[in-house]
């Protein structure tokens, strides 16, 4: 009987081919990142922002700590700043690879914080602040277009995960207390 052993690494070099073969683009479909924002009341743009500054972080080797810049979002101003850092790397690095079709990070953050102001309006209309997803939306079509001449060959991730699905169920149940909440008289 013949024994065959593997050396760690061919090990490694099996296990990193096959991970290699499963590994998806970066690119988000925009729909799904509309669906996730106004589902969540804009919490998954948090989450979209933490996203970006890892992926980025891992493929341009970035000297960041994307855990930080994510709470950073919650310090006054600070928060706008980082934001506009963030879109103003995503514009660039896009620049350098070519891309035509980009946008203003300056624009694209003052109509990200008009809208999202709106939530301090009265009932009905603080719901305008879901709109807040609407200039990101943007950047994201440009980040699909960079990811995509990026990681070449890599297939876009078709379903939800799992923690996106949690999202999208506690959003639904959100959105129905709200609903009820303004048209129920009390």
């Amino acid at each position: 009987m013949k024994t065959v052993e593997f050396t760690n690494e061919q090990t490694k070099a099996t296990v990193s081919s096959r991970a290699e073969s499963v590994q998806f683009s970066n690119a988000q479909s925009v729909w799904k990142f509309v669906l996730l924002a106004v589902l969540t009341f804009g919490v998954y743009e948090i989450i979209w922002f933490n996203r970006n500054w890892r992926q980025l972080k891992a493929h341009k080797n970035l000297d960041i700590r994307p855990g930080w810049r994510t709470v950073g979002l919650f310090v006054p101003f600070y928060g706008l700043v980082l934001i506009y850092r963030q879109l103003s790397d995503i514009r660039e690095f896009s620049k350098e690879v070519g891309l035509e079709k980009l946008f203003s990070p300056g624009s694209t953050l003052l109509f990200w914080m008009i809208f999202t102001a709106a939530w301090k309006a009265p009932d009905p209309y603080w719901l305008i602040s879901n709109l807040s997803v609407v200039p990101l939306v943007v950047v994201q079509g440009v980040l699909n277009s960079y990811w995509k001449n990026e990681q070449t060959g890599r297939a876009e991730r078709k379903g939800f995960s799992g923690g996106q699905i949690a999202l999208l169920v506690i959003g639904a149940i959100a959105w129905v207390l709200v609903l009820i909440g303004m048209f129920v008289s009390e």
